[in-house]
């Protein structure tokens, strides 16, 4: 059955924008690019669409509409079956709509409505999966089971350009029934950790002193709304001091992400330096993590608008923090204080645990800090044996 001419219309500007935002990004993207690659004008983009942003927030209603249909199919028996039935769904769907999942992950950091929409979705289903009320799904449970698997879906199928394989939704699955498997107890030394004044701001050196102010700025304003000018006067300096150490705005971007990267692994290493055992040093290193964002907030910011900016830097960010956990993984296997695994996996998991539970109590503000660390042991239990040993470790 032939649609009418207005429906095939919008479907055509509606693709075209999808090629447009995830080659481009949002704030590159304009009307004008959107109507050449669709061979419209610009009066038939508006005689469907109001903005730019209408038609993104369209895209990514889309996605969700996809996503939902996908989680309210899911089937099994068992706890194992149901979350390797919504977990290999999820990541289906995500990899046959993922130029819409592009746009989405930008979306995540534009329009955090758009995100929590989604998120309420997954919740949802997750919560029908676990056979509990989602009205009482606990916020530690959610950065372990969900937290997890929405990361490992931007690792591979954003970052690597491919379908999760099918190895890392068993682990995946494995990991959230069984945790790390840790054979030991959680010192409370780790949980209480609470040394700020490792992640200030005072650092030496012109180029430093250039990098913080763009933090700072970038971070708060977005980087095409800040100029280099206002980067150099934050700093102390003359404009014409910034292209002694930066050849463009575009180049200070990339090394501000590769020398906060550089200062936050450095941060994690120290806090878990002499810590016993691999839980009290995931531990110690997740209130590190947070410690360090509440200070370096606008980091979050900086490295999801870089990734639609800069081809690979989110990659790259995220590779080098996986490529010094992995060693870390695979020492304390060998030394029995957690069960056998595939190590990046695991590192990509605990990885996507950190940071959603960042994204809610550190940006988000859900809780006081006062309320840290008892939610910190509660993840403890679920790291240390999931939800088949789901009890204070």
């Amino acid at each position: 059955m032939n649609q009418p001419k207005h429906h095939r219309t919008r479907v055509i500007l509606k693709s075209a924008a999808e090629d447009i935002f995830s080659r481009v990004g949002y704030e590159s993207a304009s009307v004008a690019e959107i109507c050449r690659e669709s061979g419209l004008s610009n009066g038939a983009f508006y005689r469907h669409f109001r903005s730019k942003r209408e038609v993104f927030e369209e895209i990514t209603s889309d996605m969700k509409t996809s996503l939902e249909a996908t989680l309210d199919d899911v089937r099994g028996d068992t706890l194992k079956d149901r979350l390797l039935s919504f977990y290999g769904s999820v990541f289906e769907t995500l990899w046959n709509n993922r130029k819409k999942f592009i746009a989405f992950h930008e979306a995540e950091y534009r329009f955090p409505e758009l995100e929590r929409s989604v998120g309420r979705s997954y919740e949802k289903a997750l919560a029908r999966v676990l056979r509990i009320n989602p009205d009482v799904f606990e916020r530690h449970k959610k950065w372990f089971t969900i937290g997890s698997s929405r990361f490992t879906a931007i690792y591979w199928i954003l970052f690597q350009g491919r379908r999760v394989p099918e190895s890392t939704v068993n682990s995946l699955v494995d990991f959230v029934l069984k945790g790390l498997g840790a054979h030991q107890k959680l010192d409370s030394d780790s949980v209480n950790y609470d040394v700020t004044s490792e992640y200030n701001r005072d650092v030496p050196g012109t180029k430093d002193a250039i990098l913080v102010a763009a933090e700072e700025l970038i971070g708060a304003r977005g980087y095409f709304k800040t100029s280099v000018y206002e980067i150099m006067s934050k700093a102390g300096f003359g404009q014409g001091t910034f292209y002694n150490y930066f050849e463009s705005k575009q180049k200070l971007l990339e090394e501000l992400v590769i020398w906060a990267n550089r200062r936050f692994r450095k941060t994690l290493k120290d806090a878990s330096e002499r810590i016993e055992g691999r839980l009290n040093k995931e531990v110690r290193n997740y209130k590190a993590f947070l410690l360090f964002m509440t200070v370096h907030r606008n980091l979050y910011e900086i490295v999801r608008e870089a990734e639609f900016i800069l081809d690979g830097v989110g990659q790259l960010y995220y590779e080098k923090i996986l490529r010094s956990y992995v060693p870390a993984l695979k020492e304390s296997m060998e030394a029995g204080e957690i069960e056998q695994g595939n190590p990046e996996d695991l590192g990509l998991f605990l990885m996507g645990i950190g940071h959603f539970m960042g994204i809610d109590l550190v940006l988000r503000e859900e809780l006081p800090k006062e309320q840290w660390n008892e939610q910190l042991i509660e993840l403890a239990s679920l790291v240390s044996h999931g939800l088949e040993g789901d009890h204070h470790v």
